[in-house]
């Protein structure tokens, strides 16, 4: 037959037959790494896992970054985002970010406090002085939306 066989974890050339003569058709002679490559573990392999730290601070927050100043709550490692909030939501179902039962509540962008107050715009010549409009300001972080 004289069919080569490449074994995916130290990447050495083996000859069929040498491996059926030995009787260990299924192990690499080199390594001991098995030479059955599973479709899943090779998708899985690709994809890169970064770390992902969760602090329970100001509402919740769901990072790669590691602060200097807070300790994580919770560290995972995840492909993307919603892998992260997946696991997130397995450990700790009641956080702020997963839970969202309540849509109609309004948040902060930045923050995700719900302490928002409604300041009216400032009047200027331009605009004049008939304006309406108000401005919701987040009690905790000043961020105006």
């Amino acid at each position: 037959m004289k069919r080569t066989i490449l074994c995916p974890h130290c990447k050495s050339a083996l000859n069929e037959d040498i491996l059926k003569q030995r009787d260990s058709e299924n192990v690499c002679l080199v390594c001991g790494g098995s030479l059955i490559v599973d479709v899943d573990s090779c998708v899985e392999s690709q994809k890169e896992k970064t770390k992902w730290y969760y602090y329970d601070g100001a509402g919740g927050i769901l990072t790669t970054t590691l602060y200097d100043d807070e300790e994580p709550l919770y560290t995972f490692n995840a492909i993307d985002m919603k892998d992260a909030e997946r696991q997130l939501k397995e450990v700790l179902p009641n956080s702020p970010l997963v839970n969202n039962n309540s849509p109609d509540i309004v948040r902060c962008p930045r923050c995700r406090s719900t302490q928002i107050q409604m300041v009216p715009r400032k009047f200027s010549l331009l605009t004049g002085f008939a304006t309406n409009r108000i401005d919701r300001v987040c009690v905790k972080c000043q961020k105006r939306f």
